[in-house]
């Protein structure tokens, strides 16, 4: 198959700052913060900061857009692909071009406002609604994988159109400043009293943000006008397989996506103009991407933060600063980390300083999360990128079903838990059925403990470290609920206002990617991770990106498939695909 390369298309932010990518960018350059001192009880009980997103402007645009019947974050996520698309010239109803969205709460705010399940609480209907909007005919792509979700989004795209299997891809990103986030994020002492200082000695936490972004991608370079267009040219993920709610101690892991992405698209670091790293200016999260950009030697490169600029946006975080960074690399400029002052990380690395005009050819994206995952991605007006990612490449070899009391392992029961009480008791006793004492598993929630246990079925006797290193055994699972049950508990503990006190432990469980992250951590595997959320199991769609992970030429292994938990419903099936 002939190359195929994956230009930007068109693109649009929406933040607190404007609602187009030029105004964003206006107000990056102008070195101004959108982040603000609030007193919003029904956000939270104490005054707070954050950079949200006027609520009579997005309904002024809402009204002009006939957006009535949609709720808030859908109607950012619109109003940004509206924008996106018809900058773009792609055609958004054509079977050729795909949505992905990234999110990683979706319309959570309405847990809050329902005595039960609202459908539109589930992504994957989210995603429906604002896809359908755009009389899209294709089931979009929904990935929801902690923080790290919107920079999974433009891999996955890259990897789409380059596979063939489409030539358009819309990325549509979005997440919200709610009470359920930030009391969450309250609860881990992790939000600065004051706006944020990446990678400063005196950084004390993160500002809470939201917003909405749009990235197309297409392969048809007929719809692209400028003189020295932008390329997807890389891309790359991993796990730390170290702590569910802390960064590694080494950034070795994140190293590793990021040596991945360069490599791919076959660049050197001092080809690198500018390092846009997470930069969330926590403690631990800024001293590991410093060690990581030393590691993968781009220590003396430029490094941005723009966390300063509208704070943490969470599964919006990665697209929306992707698309400034292609911002960027059109208007040849380099911003300012606002907020950085004096260095406060253990390696000497170079935070940008000042707004100025500067060389941008190849651009370095990066994000971490929650679940040790980590993700880098390679924008470049220089190079497109030396993968074509042929599907076909891998085979299942074995598979598990976990449902109604039951552990199959390539079709034969191997445990039979049906004199058990509950959900609760039948998984534990699974649990131990194959496995020594792990005092982590008493900890989990339940749709971690079914995707541990599955595994730990399916993995019996195939000595998979014997075989693969820990970086070539990678993870991509899916569910319908993602972790909409943790969700509810939380709910439940927030809304008990004479007794306010949101607990870290469920919070951590309040991200469908968490469940990878235990199974890495229990079984050291560090390669790609991808969590995504549709209605059911889509076994070939599942296989496809499996087979797309092992044509990276990182990965030679794949522990793919479906891990759901609501209520009283749960069901397991993971594949062991290998090449």
């Amino acid at each position: 198959m002939e190359s195929r390369v994956v230009y930007v298309a068109g693109d649009n932010v929406v933040t607190s700052l404007g609602f187009t990518t030029g105004d964003n960018a206006d107000q990056i350059i102008a070195e101004r913060t959108g982040i603000k001192y609030y007193e919003d009880a029904s956000v939270y009980p104490e005054p707070f900061m954050a950079s949200r997103i006027d609520d009579a402007e997005l309904s002024s645009h809402a009204l002009w857009n006939e957006l009535s019947d949609y709720h808030r974050l859908e109607k950012m996520m619109i109003l940004s692909a509206s924008d996106a698309i018809k900058r773009s010239g792609v055609d958004a109803s054509s079977p050729r071009t795909i949505f992905i969205f990234s999110s990683t709460k979706g319309n959570i705010d309405l847990l809050a406002t329902s005595s039960s399940l609202h459908p539109d609480a589930e992504l994957a209907e989210m995603a429906l609604r604002v896809s359908r909007f755009f009389h899209s005919g294709n089931k979009p792509y929904v990935v929801s994988n902690a923080c790290i979700s919107g920079v999974l989004a433009v891999m996955l795209g890259q990897r789409l159109l380059k596979s063939g299997l489409y030539d358009h891809a819309i990325l549509v990103g979005g997440d919200m400043v709610t009470e359920f986030v930030v009391s969450g994020f309250m609860s881990f002492k992790s939000v600065s009293p004051n706006p944020c200082k990446p990678y400063d000695k005196s950084r004390d936490g993160l500002s809470m943000g939201e917003g909405a972004a749009t990235m197309v991608l297409t392969v048809d370079k007929s719809l692209i006008g400028e003189t020295r267009p932008i390329m997807v040219a890389g891309g790359a993920s991993s796990n730390d397989a170290n702590h569910i709610s802390g960064p590694s101690r080494t950034g070795y892991e994140l190293n590793l996506a990021i040596r991945s992405a360069m490599q791919e698209a076959g660049l050197s670091p001092a080809q690198i103009d500018l390092v846009d790293m997470h930069g969330t200016a926590t403690v631990y999260n800024d001293e590991m991407e410093s060690k990581a950009l030393d590691l993968a030697g781009l220590a003396s490169r430029p490094l941005l933060s723009l966390k300063g600029y509208f704070g943490h946006t969470l599964g919006a975080s990665g697209l929306i600063e992707s698309v400034l960074c292609v911002e960027a690399m059109r208007r040849q400029i380099q911003y300012l980390t606002l907020g950085y002052s004096e260095l406060g990380v253990p390696v000497q690395v170079n935070v940008t300083t000042e707004t100025k005009p500067a060389q941008m050819n190849n651009i370095l994206k990066t994000a971490s999360g929650f679940g040790g995952c980590n993700a880098a991605v390679v924008f470049s007006s220089e190079s497109e990128g030396h993968r074509n990612y042929a599907l076909g490449k891998g085979k299942v070899t074995h598979e598990c079903v976990v449902s109604a009391k039951t552990i199959q392992v390539d079709g034969k029961v191997v445990f039979d838990g049906s004199s058990a009480e509950d959900y609760g008791a039948f998984i534990r006793a699974a649990f131990k059925s194959v496995s020594e004492p792990y005092m982590k598993f008493s900890k989990m929630d339940d749709l971690c403990k079914l995707g541990v246990t599955a595994v730990e079925h399916l993995l019996q006797g195939l000595n998979l470290h014997d075989r693969y290193k820990e970086e070539e055994v990678a993870l991509l699972l899916a569910n319908r609920y993602s972790s909409l049950e943790t969700d509810c508990n939380h709910q439940r503990i927030i809304n008990d206002r004479a007794c306010y006190q949101p607990s870290p432990a469920v919070f951590v469980y309040t991200l469908a990617n968490i469940v990878m992250g235990e199974i890495c951590i229990r079984h050291k595997f560090k390669g790609e991770n991808l969590f995504l959320i549709d209605g059911k199991l889509d076994k070939e769609r599942m296989l496809q990106l499996a087979s797309l992970s092992i044509a990276s030429g990182t990965v030679k292994a794949v522990l793919t498939g479906w891990v759901d938990l609501f209520g009283d419903d749960y069901a397991a099936h993971i594949f062991l695909v290998e090449e």
